[in-house]
C-alpha cells in the first residue's frame, strides 16, 4: 500500500469538507477539537502530515462523515453513527409518504392508477428512484441533527407507532 495515496485523498477530502461547510481552517479545527496547526498540517497539498486515529475520529464525527470516506476507502460519505433502527425509521417515513402520495393520486383519478409498468402514469423505475433519493435525503437530514434521540427520530417513531396501532385495531 502506497503511503502517498491515502494522504492525497485525505487532503482532498479535508478541503472538500471545509469548503462544503463554508468554514475557515480555524473554525473547522475548533469544531473538531484539534489544534489549527495540526489541521493545517493535514491539509497541506505537499508533504501533508498523517493524522492519528483520534484526530480522524474527531474530524469524521464532527464533520458528519465516515472515516472510510475521509481516508479514501469509500465513495460513500455517510457517517456510521446511525443504527439499524434509525435506517428502518427513515425507510418507514419514506414508504409512508409514498403511500400518502399514492392515495392522493388515486383520489384524483376516476380509474385505477396502477398499470403494467407505471403508477399514476409515472414509470415504476422513476417512482423507485425518487423514493430512493427521498430515503437518502431523510438519512442525511437525520444524521445531521447530531442527536441520538432527535426530533426527527421521534417524528419517525410516532408515525410508525401510529401506523402499527391502526393496523392492530383495524382502523
Amino acid at each position: 500500500m502506497g503511503d502517498k495515496a491515502i494522504p492525497s485523498e485525505l487532503v482532498q477530502r479535508l478541503h472538500v469538507l471545509r469548503a462544503q461547510q463554508g468554514m475557515t481552517i480555524q473554525q473547522m479545527a475548533e469544531r473538531c477539537g484539534i489544534p489549527k496547526s495540526s489541521l493545517e498540517s493535514y491539509m497541506r497539498l505537499k508533504g501533508a502530515k498523517r493524522p492519528g486515529v483520534d484526530a480522524l475520529i474527531a474530524i469524521a464525527d464532527e464533520m458528519g462523515v465516515s472515516i472510510d470516506w475521509l481516508v479514501g476507502r469509500s465513495a460513500d460519505s455517510f457517517s456510521t453513527k446511525l443504527t439499524q433502527k434509525d435506517y428502518a425509521l427513515a425507510c418507514f417515513a419514506v414508504v409512508s409518504s409514498l403511500l400518502i402520495w399514492v392515495r392522493s393520486k388515486q383520489a384524483q383519478s376516476e380509474s385505477s392508477i396502477i398499470d403494467d409498468d407505471s403508477f399514476a402514469g409515472i414509470p415504476d423505475a422513476e417512482i423507485a428512484a425518487r423514493s430512493m433519493m427521498q430515503f437518502v435525503e431523510a438519512i442525511q437530514r437525520y444524521d445531521k441533527t447530531g442527536e441520538r434521540v432527535s426530533s426527527l427520530r421521534r417524528e419517525f417513531q410516532a408515525h410508525m407507532e401510529k401506523a402499527l396501532e391502526t393496523e392492530e385495531t383495524g382502523n
